[in-house]
């Protein structure tokens, strides 16, 4: 090979090796690189919450809105990353398979699953798992119009559902429901007459009229749920008995930003997930926001953030979802594809 040739092949090689490296790097290299956690079976093409099971190990949701030939099942993950099926839950019908969105489990070892069957049909589950390998549901709420997080809390589950067109107001009003672990086939209407629904905002961004999404609770006990079309985390002091007692804004996000799942660590410090503009958020507890993380649009082949609609802390890192799904104005996705991924960051 003569030496022209042999500079044009190293110059080759050392173009693919950049371009290799900078796609796994985020936007600016003072930030955060995000690493593959685990690849997940083609049966879980849209992931979405989190949540740590009794034994230890990761449950996921996946609703799988991008293939309507695979049914919305839970996953479970063990700490060397190995994916296995949970539950297929049973939908509003006997051929029906339920839509996992947020999940919440409580200190018996149940699971509190909201099911997202569209608009005025979505339910809050409760299931049960037996050392048979049997599953018990039981219908906590049903009429909700697309319940999306939920967190427990003090014996009590606290639903946010991002819209409520029955009011009728000139901005969209989203809102949070409280239910009682006891609870049981409690019916929804969707307006101002349902006595569970404890707060309700209006999104004012144009550009995104979607509400409430996200939503943590703080060490003081406050409640703390964000407003995906507006950036804005509302902190809601409550009583006992699940009253509002005073709201006020915790912190604001950026408008675009999206936000979705939060998690909170033993510093007070809250992780955001940023739905629209691939980026994960810090906020410490003097309230100062800062980005950690960022990726323009990609296929998150080697871990990189991809929609990211959950976040939770598990063994010493934060585990991310990526949704990978909606592509629309005002979103860095353009694409769905596989693979389909979890990745992570180092937090420690």
């Amino acid at each position: 090979m003569n030496r022209t040739i042999l500079k044009a092949s190293f110059l080759i090689s050392f173009l693919v090796i950049g371009i290799s490296i900078n796609c796994k790097k985020p936007k600016n290299d003072s930030l955060k690189t995000a690493e593959l956690f685990v690849e997940l079976p083609d049966y879980c093409p849209t992931p979405d919450a989190f949540d740590i099971a009794p034994d230890g190990s990761l449950t996921l949701s996946c609703p799988n809105y991008a293939d309507k030939n695979t049914p919305g099942l839970l996953v479970s993950i063990s700490k060397e990353g190995k994916v296995s099926k949970l539950a297929q839950l049973p939908g509003l019908t006997d051929k029906g398979s339920c839509t996992p969105t947020g999940i919440a489990y409580a200190p018996d070892g149940s699971l509190f699953v909201c099911d997202n069957q569209g608009t005025n049909k979505g339910r809050l589950l409760r299931v049960s798992f037996k050392d048979n390998n049997d599953v018990t549901t039981e219908v906590v709420a049903y009429n909700i119009n697309g319940p999306n997080g939920v967190r427990y809390f003090d014996g009590a589950l606290f639903v946010t559902t991002p819209k409520l067109p029955k009011f009728k107001t000139e901005k969209l009003t989203s809102g949070v429901y409280r239910f009682s672990e006891h609870d049981r086939d409690v019916e929804i209407n969707n307006d101002s007459t349902d006595t569970r629904l404890i707060f309700t905002t209006q999104t004012q961004n144009p550009e995104r009229q979607f509400g409430l999404d996200g939503l943590v609770f703080n060490k003081k006990g406050h409640l703390l749920v964000g407003d995906f079309g507006d950036g804005t985390i509302y902190q809601l002091s409550l009583r006992k008995s699940g009253a509002v007692t005073e709201s006020s804004i915790y912190a604001q996000l950026p408008n675009n930003a999206g936000i979705d799942g939060m998690v909170m660590d033993d510093k007070n410090t809250i992780y955001v997930a940023g739905f629209s503009q691939n980026q994960i958020f810090k906020i410490d507890k003097k309230r100062k926001v800062s980005v950690i993380a960022q990726y323009s649009d990609n296929n998150g082949a080697n871990g990189e953030i991809d929609q990211p609609a959950d976040l939770i802390i598990y063994d010493g890192k934060l585990i991310i979802s990526n949704f990978d799904l909606m592509v629309t104005k005002g979103m860095i996705n353009t694409a769905h594809s596989k693979p389909y991924t979890l990745s992570y960051i180092d937090i420690e």
